[in-house]
């Protein structure tokens, strides 16, 4: 009787530990549609603003169920809901929208899609490890594996097999980064682009009407610094922005702020000033820390398959 491994217990115990977690939230999110489709309402707008953060582009918001003090989002300021550019400029203070309520949250129809289709991107990322796991002690077992040694021989799978495995080994960890790089990573890089390579833009002063942060929770959560401001683009009524900025820019403006934005899209606005401290802030943020991380394991993980089959060439 062959004795068991320390790597195989720990691989048996990883197995269940994330089988019962993907059972458990796939019971959860059953609850969850259910909730909603059972507390359909309508949710009054009580405020309209849009939020520009540090490095991310405008994001349309409305204000549902209670009117809080402060606009800047933070955690406790959850009746914030995101919406379409397209419904943002439909809707005025003092409409309904329609939408579902789960736990207390408003969720438009929307949001409930986006909530559903990140479960399951999610689901299939941790789903993968899982499955390779069975498929190993599958192939442990003496029939199944000369069964699939000749469905292989006669297809031409050999090559293939070792990809297969490669796929299930790593795709988990590099869909979980491609899944932030093609969000967070993909919205800091356009808006970015936009700042420094826009052509149709615009400078005015904003007038400051509240500061606020939300605290960062840990040493790799940073603390996110906000200015309410209202500002008049050309030919156009005065907009509120909340607009996320560097530690070094919420302090040096306390009542104006030299703005520029997008004159196609005056909701898009940027910082005018900014010196060496603006942007040392900015190498600190937790996206630009991730992302240089995340290509960093990208390229790494990359790189395993191709030493693999070089150290089996030699």
């Amino acid at each position: 009787m062959k004795k068991l491994s320390w790597s195989k217990l720990l691989a048996f115990a990883a197995f269940i530990f994330i089988s019962f977690t993907i059972y458990d939230n796939l019971q959860e999110h059953r609850a969850f549609l259910e909730e909603a489709e059972q507390n359909r309402v309508e949710g009054r707008v009580w405020r309209k603003y849009v939020v520009n953060r540090l490095l991310e582009g405008p994001i349309y918001s409305v204000q549902i169920g209670t009117l809080p003090e402060s606009s800047i989002p933070t955690k406790h300021n959850d009746s914030m809901i995101t919406i379409s550019r397209d419904l943002f400029e439909q809707v005025n203070v003092g409409d309904t929208i329609p939408g579902y309520e789960v736990d207390g949250k408003f969720y438009t129809e929307t949001l409930l899609k986006e909530e559903v289709r990140w479960f399951y991107i999610l689901l299939t990322i941790f789903s993968l490890y899982p499955i390779g796991y069975i498929l190993y002690w599958l192939f442990k077992i003496k029939v199944l594996l000369e069964l699939f040694a000749t469905i292989s021989s006669r297809l031409s799978l050999d090559k293939f097999a070792g990809f297969i495995i490669y796929l299930l080994v790593f795709g988990g960890l590099i869909g979980s980064i491609l899944l932030f790089l093609a969000t967070n990573t993909k919205s800091a890089f356009e808006n970015g682009y936009e700042k420094y390579y826009g052509k149709n833009h615009a400078e005015t002063t904003a007038l400051i009407m509240e500061h606020g942060f939300e605290r960062g929770t840990s040493t790799y959560d940073s603390t996110e610094y906000y200015v309410t401001m209202m500002y008049k683009p050309e030919n156009q009524d005065s907009m509120f922005i909340v607009k996320g900025v560097t530690w070094h820019t919420y302090k040096k403006y306390s009542e104006e702020m030299p703005i520029i934005y997008n004159v196609d899209n005056p909701y898009q606005v940027y910082a005018k000033e900014m010196d060496f401290s603006d942007y040392t802030d900015i190498l600190m943020t937790d996206t630009v820390f991730i992302t240089s991380i995340s290509i960093l394991l990208l390229i790494l993980l990359s790189w395993v398959p191709f030493l693999l089959w070089k150290r089996k060439k030699t």
